[in-house]
C-alpha cells in the first residue's frame, strides 16, 4: 500500500511539473518616456498627461495594474527589440514579459520591427526657422539650396526626411538642446522640425517665445501615434488593448482626453491631418 501511495504522489508530481512546464504565461510591461503634453512625469513616476490618461483608461478596462516603468525613449524602443523576459518559477510555470513602449510615430523604417495598437491620435512636425532668417524655404530643395543645416533631436520620422531629401544635419538628445542650439548667437544652424502638439510647451521649457521662431512655408506629412509593442508579443494581448482604445474613442474619450491638455486638437483637425497622411501614403507607396 505504501509503495502505491508513493508511486502516485510521484506520478502526481511528475504530471503537475510537465503541465506546468508546458503552461506558458505572457504579460506585459509598459514604459513611457517624458513628452509633455503627452506624458508628464514627476520625480521619476508619471503622473498625467493626454496620452497617459488614455492608457490609463485602457489599463484600467484591461485590469492591467502594472506600474508604468519610466524609461529615455531610445531605452525604450531598444527594449522593444529584444527577446521576451523568460522566468521559470520553482513549479516549471514560464512567464513571458512583453514590452511596449508608448509614444512611438508609426514611420515606414519602424513598421516591420514592432506590433502597433492605435492610432492614439495623429501630429504634424512643422519646420522653423530663426525668426531673423529673412531667407524664403517654400519647399524641401530649398533648404539644400541655400546650404541650410538643420538640428533636430534623434527621432526618426526627422532623418527619414533629412535623408530622403539629402538635407545637411545633426542630431541631439533633446529637443529642447535642438532649439537652444538653433537660437544661440551665430548658430551654424538654420532650421529644426517640432511637433505641432507640444511647440508651446518646449518653447517655454527652453525659455523662449512663440516669436522666436518661424515657421516656414512647408508642408511635411503628418504621423500616427502609436502604441508599440515587441514584434514577438501574441496578437491576443495586441487585439485586446486595440479594442480599448477602439472602445474609448467610440465613446468620443480619446478625443476628450486630448483636448483637456490641448483644446485645439479638434475633430476637424484630426481629419485633416489623416486625410494628408492617407494622401501622401498613397503617393509614397
Amino acid at each position: 500500500m505504501k509503495q502505491a501511495r508513493l508511486f502516485f504522489f510521484l506520478l502526481f508530481g511528475i504530471l503537475s511539473h510537465t503541465l506546468y512546464a508546458n503552461t506558458v504565461e505572457h504579460k506585459l510591461i509598459v514604459s513611457m518616456h517624458p513628452l509633455e503634453p503627452f506624458v508628464y512625469i514627476e520625480n521619476g513616476k508619471v503622473t498625467s498627461g493626454f496620452v497617459a490618461d488614455i492608457y490609463n483608461q485602457m489599463a484600467s478596462r484591461l485590469s492591467h495594474y502594472q506600474p508604468v516603468q519610466v524609461s529615455s525613449f531610445a531605452r525604450g524602443l531598444n527594449i522593444l527589440k529584444q527577446p521576451p523576459k523568460r522566468v521559470m518559477s520553482p513549479s516549471g510555470k514560464v512567464t513571458l514579459y512583453h514590452r511596449a513602449h508608448l509614444i512611438v510615430a508609426k514611420t515606414t523604417e519602424r513598421l516591420p520591427a514592432f506590433k502597433w495598437v492605435g492610432p492614439f491620435l495623429y501630429d504634424g512636425s512643422v519646420l522653423y526657422k530663426r525668426s531673423s532668417d529673412k531667407r524664403e524655404f517654400k519647399q524641401l530643395g530649398d533648404i539644400r539650396r541655400h546650404q541650410a543645416t538643420c538640428v533636430s533631436q534623434r527621432k526618426v520620422a526627422d532623418t527619414e526626411i533629412y535623408k530622403k531629401y539629402q538635407i545637411p544635419y545633426h542630431e541631439t538628445d533633446s529637443q529642447l538642446e535642438a532649439i537652444q542650439l538653433l537660437l544661440q548667437p551665430r548658430s551654424r544652424f538654420d532650421c529644426t522640425i517640432i511637433s505641432l502638439m507640444n511647440t508651446r510647451e518646449i518653447l517655454a521649457s527652453s525659455g523662449y517665445s512663440l516669436d522666436a521662431l518661424t515657421h516656414m512655408s512647408i508642408q511635411l506629412p503628418p504621423h500616427g501615434v502609436y502604441m508599440a509593442f515587441s514584434a514577438q508579443t501574441p496578437d491576443t494581448i495586441i487585439n485586446k488593448w486595440q479594442s480599448a482604445l477602439d472602445e474609448l474613442d467610440s465613446q468620443g474619450l480619446r478625443l476628450t482626453y486630448i483636448q483637456k491638455y490641448v483644446p485645439f486638437y479638434t475633430q476637424e483637425l484630426e481629419l485633416m491631418l489623416r486625410g494628408a497622411l492617407d494622401s501622401h501614403s498613397q503617393s509614397h507607396p
